[in-house]
C-alpha cells in the first residue's frame, strides 16, 4: 500500500472526536431525559394532590364503579361534530370512536350448538355523547333478519335491541327498541305496573345493509343514569332461544357507564400547558379526564425546523437529521399508542402507579420521543383511587441536543477535512521525496553498469534526507571501488610481468641441466602455468591497447552494408560446421558510415567469435543489417544456450564470463571481448544490447551506430 493512502488511512482516526462527541450527546441527552421524567412526575405529583385534597373531585374518582370489570363497562366518548341521526355511519367514520365487537353462535335450550352454514350473528357498538344527548350506533351482522310483527301482540317479536338502566329508586328497566320496516324505530318499555309504555324520547333509525342491519339512536342522558346496558335480541326460530349480544344478558344487572368528567377535566387542565398532557385514569383503567395535547408528530426531530422552512431546508437538513438518528436514534423504545379510540388507557406505567409506586417511562412518537409519568391518586380507604399519567414530547430537548450535534459535526469535519487535508499534502511531499530518491537511486547506474558522477544530495535533516545522503556516500565509494577495479586489470599486468619474467627465464634455464624424470615432469608443469599466466596478463591488457588503439583511430566514410556482407562470407568460409548467413534490410543495402572500419572489424570478429563458441554444431549465426529510426541496427544472432535474465546487463562488464566449463576448451576466457565490443561501440556514440530471441531459441546481440556522415567522433555524446 502506498504511503499516501497509509496516512489517508490514520487520517480516519480523527473520526474517533465525533464518535467521542457523540457519547458525550447521548449521556448529556439522557441527563436531560431524565431531569423531563423528574419534571413530568413533579406535575402528576401536584395534580394528584390538588384530587386528593379536593373531596367532591375524589368522589369522582372513588367508588366502587371504577373497581368493576372494564370489559363489562361502556365507556361514552364525547364528540362536538354534528350528528345526524340518519342510520347511516357516514358521520361516525370520522370520529375517533374504536368500536365494540360482541358475538355468539345459535344454541338449542339444553346448550348445544346448531350446525349451520350461516355465520354467527355479531353486534359492533359505538357509544358517543353530544350535550346532553346520548347517541348510539349498533351495526348488527345477521343473515336472517327478523322485524317486529304487531300481530302478535307481543313488546318485541322480531329482532331488536334493548338499553337496560337503573332508576333512581333502584328498579331495573328495560327499554325495547323495535321496528317494523327499514325506516323510523320505536321504543317501549314497562312501569313498575307491567303496563307498556311507548318512551318518545327515545329517537332511532333502522337501515338495513348487505350482511344484515345498523340502527342509530338518540336520548337524553338523563334518562340513563349512572348505569347502562346494551344488548341485541336476536329472534331465532322455534325451538332456538333468543340470543343476547352485549354487555348484559336477560337476567344481568347493568354496569355502570365512564366517560370523561367535566369537573376533574377543568381541574386538570389549570395544570396543562404547550406540549403538556395530563390525564386521569380510574381504577379500572378508564380515561376519566384528558387536558392538554402534544404536539403533532412530524419527520422532523428539532423544533426549530418545520415543513413550513420549505423543501429546500428539507434537502439540506436530510444528512444531518440522518446522522443525528444514526448517532443519537439507536435506542429502541416502544410506540406510543393511542387510547382515545377505545377509552381504557392501559400501560405498564399505570399498571405499577396503581400499586402505590411513581413509574416513568418512554415511548417512540412518529421521529420523536415521549416521556411519561405515573402518580397514584391516594383514596380514603388507603386505596389507591386513580391515576394521574402526565406525557410530554422531548421537542426542546431534541432542539438542544440537536443543535448541539449541528455544532460537533460542522466542527468535526471541519477538523477532519483540515486534518486529512494536512496529512494528504503531507503524504504527497514525503511520496514526492520518497519518489524523486527512488528514482536517483535508479538511475545511479546506468545501462552499461557504470556508476554515475551525480547523485542528488538533499539538505533536509529528516530521516529521508539523511537516507539520501548515505546513498549518496555509498555511491560515490561504490565507484571509487568500481574504478579501482576497472584499472586493476592494467595494474596487475604491468605490476606482474616482471616477475613472471624471471620465472619463465628459470624454467627456460633449467631445461638444459641434467633432471631426473619425475623433476622434468614438475618443470613442465611450471612451463605450462607460466604459458598459461602469460595469456592471462595479455588478455588483461589488451582493453588497454584497444582504448589506446581507440584514441588514435582515423575515421573515414565508409560502406557499411559492404563490410558487413564481405564478412559474413569470411565467417562463413571459418566455420564449416556452422552456418553463417547475412541479411541487409530494404534500407540497409547501401547502408554508409562514418566511423573506423578497422574497429567495427574487430567488433564483428568479437561478437562472431562468441556466436560461435555457443552455437552448436549445425547451427545458424545471423548477421543482419537494418535502418531503425536514426540508428543503423547490427545484429548478431546465433542458436544456442538463452542468457539468464539476471546477467543480461552485466555482459559487457570486464572480466565478466558466463561461459560454462564445456565451452572453455582448455582456453582461458576472462570476458573482455563483449567489454572491447562495448568499448568500440560507445566511441561510436551507439550502445550494444544483449537478449534472448523472442522465440527461446537463441542469443542476439543489437549494436545501434548512429545514421551520419562526416561528423567528428564523439560529437553526440
Amino acid at each position: 500500500m502506498r504511503l499516501r493512502r497509509q496516512l489517508v488511512l490514520v487520517s480516519l482516526l480523527t473520526l474517533s472526536l465525533p464518535w467521542a462527541g457523540c457519547q458525550y450527546i447521548q449521556e448529556m441527552e439522557g441527563a436531560l431525559r431524565q431531569g423531563q421524567v423528574v419534571a413530568l412526575g413533579a406535575t402528576a405529583q401536584a395534580v394528584a394532590s390538588r384530587i386528593a385534597s379536593e373531596p367532591a373531585l375524589l368522589a369522582d374518582v372513588s367508588g366502587d364503579r371504577w373497581h368493576e370489570n372494564p370489559d363489562d363497562q361502556l365507556y361514552v366518548h364525547r364528540v362536538q361534530a354534528p350528528m345526524q341521526l340518519d342510520g347511516y355511519d357516514d358521520d361516525w367514520r370520522s370520529l375517533n370512536i374504536t368500536p365494540r365487537y360482541f358475538s355468539a353462535s345459535q344454541a338449542f335450550d339444553d346448550g348445544s350448538e346448531v350446525v349451520s352454514d350461516t355465520p354467527p350473528v355479531s353486534l359492533s357498538l359505538r357509544v358517543a355523547r353530544k350535550g346532553n344527548a346520548l347517541l348510539l350506533f349498533a351495526q348488527v351482522q345477521d343473515s336472517r333478519i327478523q322485524y317486529h310483527n304487531p300481530s302478535t301482540g307481543q313488546l318485541a317479536s322480531g329482532d331488536h335491541l334493548r338499553l337496560r338502566t337503573r332508576l333512581p329508586g333502584g328498579e331495573l328497566r328495560d327499554y325495547v327498541i323495535r321496528s317494523g320496516a327499514p325506516g323510523d324505530t320505536l321504543t317501549f318499555y314497562r312501569d313498575s305496573r307491567q303496563r307498556v309504555r311507548q318512551e318518545h324520547r327515545i329517537l332511532g333509525q333502522w337501515q338495513e345493509h348487505a350482511r344484515g342491519f345498523q340502527v342509530e339512536i338518540q336520548l337524553p342522558v338523563s334518562l340513563i343514569g349512572q348505569q347502562l346496558g346494551v344488548a341485541l335480541v336476536d329472534v331465532q326460530q322455534p325451538p332456538l332461544q333468543p340470543v343476547w349480544l352485549g354487555n348484559i344478558e336477560s337476567q344481568s344487572t347493568p354496569p355502570y357507564w365512564s366517560s370523561l368528567n367535566e369537573e376533574l377535566n377543568r381541574a386538570v387542565s389549570v395544570f396543562a400547558r404547550d406540549d403538556l398532557r395530563l390525564r386521569v385514569v380510574s381504577a379500572n383503567q378508564w380515561l376519566l379526564a384528558d387536558a392538554g395535547s402534544l404536539r403533532d408528530s412530524s419527520p422532523y426531530p428539532d423544533a426549530e425546523f418545520s415543513p413550513q422552512q420549505g423543501q429546500s431546508d428539507n434537502q439540506q437538513h436530510g444528512l444531518i437529521r440522518w446522522l443525528y438518528r444514526v448517532a443519537l436514534g439507536g435506542e429502541y423504545l416502544p410506540p406510543l399508542g393511542s387510547y382515545r379510540g377505545t377509552g381504557h388507557f392501559a400501560s405498564p406505567e399505570i399498571v405499577k402507579a396503581q400499586q402505590g409506586l411513581l413509574a416513568q417511562g418512554w415511548y417512540q412518537w412518529g421521529q420523536r420521543r415521549v416521556g411519561r409519568a405515573a402518580v397514584p391518586v391516594a383514596g380514603g380507604d388507603d386505596r389507591v383511587a386513580a391515576v394521574v399519567v402526565a406525557e410530554q414530547s422531548s421537542d426542546k430537548m431534541l432542539a438542544l441536543t440537536n443543535s448541539a450535534f449541528n455544532r460537533l459535526f460542522y466542527y468535526t469535519l471541519l477538523a477532519t477535512a483540515i486534518t486529512g487535508l494536512g496529512l494528504l499534502s503531507y503524504a504527497s511531499w514525503l511520496s514526492f521525496r520518497i519518489r524523486r530518491l527512488s528514482r536517483a537511486a535508479e538511475q545511479a547506474i546506468d545501462d552499461n553498469g557504470r556508476i554515475r558522477d551525480r547523485f542528488p544530495q538533499s539538505r533536509a535533516l529528516d530521516e529521508v534526507g539523511d537516507l539520501t545522503r548515505s546513498y549518496g556516500n555509498l555511491l560515490n565509494r561504490l565507484k571509487e571501488y568500481t574504478d579501482y577495479l576497472r584499472t586493476l586489470s592494467a595494474k596487475l599486468s604491468h605490476e606482474l610481468r616482471t616477475p613472471l619474467a624471471v620465472v619463465r627465464s628459470s624454467l627456460d634455464n633449467l631445461e638444459h641441466e641434467d633432471l631426473s624424470e619425475p623433476a622434468r615432469r614438475f618443470s613442465q608443469r611450471a612451463q605450462d602455468g607460466s604459458a598459461r599466466l602469460s595469456t592471462i596478463l595479455n588478455a588483461m591488457s589488451s582493453a588497454s591497447r584497444v582504448e589506446e588503439s581507440i584514441r588514435q583511430a582515423e575515421f573515414e566514410t565508409f560502406s557499411l552494408s559492404s563490410l558487413v556482407s564481405g564478412l559474413g562470407v569470411a565467417y562463413n568460409d571459418m566455420t564449416p560446421d556452422k552456418e553463417v548467413s547475412v541479411s541487409l534490410g530494404d534500407k540497409a543495402e547501401n547502408a554508409i558510415l562514418y566511423g573506423s572500419p578497422d574497429l567495427l572489424v574487430q567488433m564483428m570478429d568479437k561478437l562472431v567469435d562468441n556466436a560461435i563458441d555457443f552455437c552448436p554444431i549445425g547451427g545458424q549465426i545471423q548477421l543482419n543489417l537494418a535502418m531503425v529510426e536514426h540508428d543503423w541496427v547490427l545484429t548478431v544472432s546465433n542458436d544456442g544456450p538463452l542468457l539468464p535474465e539476471r546477467m543480461q546487463g552485466q555482459l559487457f562488464d570486464s572480466l565478466v564470463s558466463m561461459r560454462p566449463p564445456e565451452h572453455n576448451q582448455d582456453t582461458t576466457h576472462l570476458g573482455l571481448g563483449l567489454h572491447i565490443v562495448r568499448l568500440i561501440v560507445e566511441f561510436h556514440d551507439g550502445h550494444v544490447i544483449a537478449r534472448n530471441r523472442n522465440d527461446l531459441s537463441g542469443v542476439e546481440f543489437q549494436v545501434h551506430l548512429p545514421r551520419r556522415e562526416g561528423s567528428a567522433p564523439g560529437s553526440q555524446r
